[in-house]
């Protein structure tokens, strides 16, 4: 073979070598892709099943809010426990009594309470069809609670936990996992004679200024908390690591105009949260018991 002729075979060699590199590649190109999109899409499927549940267990827990039980020692009137309570920027002792003990806060997130007392249903267990946040049936005749909250896990997520008053004192589990941050209005019946439509709504904090503002006697009851007749909640949820690409920061508004601490900039959160996927869920719930 001519010298000529080995360097053509040369060339032709090394060309085909790099037609070969630039198929690798662009294989590797189009897998990596692909599995960031495999990432996404099931981050995302995972995000929206989380959320629907959420929602889904705090709107059924929110209509049986105030339920009167009867007989029993928890008729509804004007000096019984709260129907719905809350506090702004709140996290929750597990062993305290209700909403006492308040702790750091997730995010600034917020703390819901919600009373009811189930009835016997004849044929059923007790409490019947009435159940906590957690599955539990609640004892006839007895105030029962469902309470909602934002709590570090072990590995640092936050995760919305229900809280509960079981047989053996109280007790914390967690609902959903991948939580950044939990909200709520209250909607007030400002109307005499009520027509139970809100004409306002407001965080926890605005309800107990106006009660603040009445004489000690009315104080006392919280009248303006006895006013609620719908809630608005909000949740931002979160994916796993890397189920988001690029390096643009985003910000989210929980309850815009509304609540000014009801927001979350990624770029105040800690690197290893900041570039996943990400997704709000509203929903606005009507007391069926005011």
């Amino acid at each position: 073979m001519s010298a000529q002729q080995h360097g053509l075979a040369m060339t032709e060699v090394l060309i085909a070598m790099a037609l070969s590199l630039l198929v690798a590649l662009a294989a590797a190109s189009l897998l990596h892709a692909a599995n960031g999109d495999f990432l996404h899409n099931g981050a995302n499927a995972r995000i929206d099943d989380s959320g629907r549940f959420a929602l889904s267990i705090i709107g059924q827990s929110l209509r049986q809010a105030g339920y009167p039980g009867e007989p029993g020692a928890a008729a509804a009137g004007p000096s019984s426990p709260l129907a719905i309570d809350g506090r702004d920027a709140a996290s929750l002792a597990t062993n305290a009594e209700g909403l006492g003990d308040a702790q750091a806060s997730v995010n600034g997130s917020d703390a819901l309470a919600i009373r009811y007392a189930a009835t016997e249903i004849v044929g059923a267990t007790a409490g019947g069809a009435m159940l906590n946040c957690a599955g539990f049936p609640a004892d006839p005749g007895e105030w029962a609670w469902s309470i909602f909250y934002i709590a570090r896990a072990s590995d640092g997520v936050g995760e919305l936990r229900c809280k509960y008053k079981g047989e053996n004192g109280w007790g914390s589990d967690a609902v959903v996992r991948g939580v950044d941050a939990f909200h709520v209005l209250y909607g007030i019946d400002m109307d005499s004679p009520r027509d139970n439509i809100p004409n306002l709504y407001l965080t926890a904090s605005g309800i107990d200024a106006l009660d603040a503002m009445l004489p000690a006697a009315d104080r006392m009851l919280r009248p303006h908390w006895r006013r609620i007749t719908s809630v608005r909640i909000a949740l931002l949820l979160h994916g796993e690591r890397g189920s988001r690409s690029g390096n643009r920061l985003s910000s989210y508004e929980l309850l815009p105009g509304a609540d000014p601490g009801a927001r979350i900039d990624e770029a105040g959160l800690p690197a290893p949260m900041q570039h996943r996927a990400r997704r709000m869920f509203t929903a606005t719930v009507a007391l069926r018991n005011p």
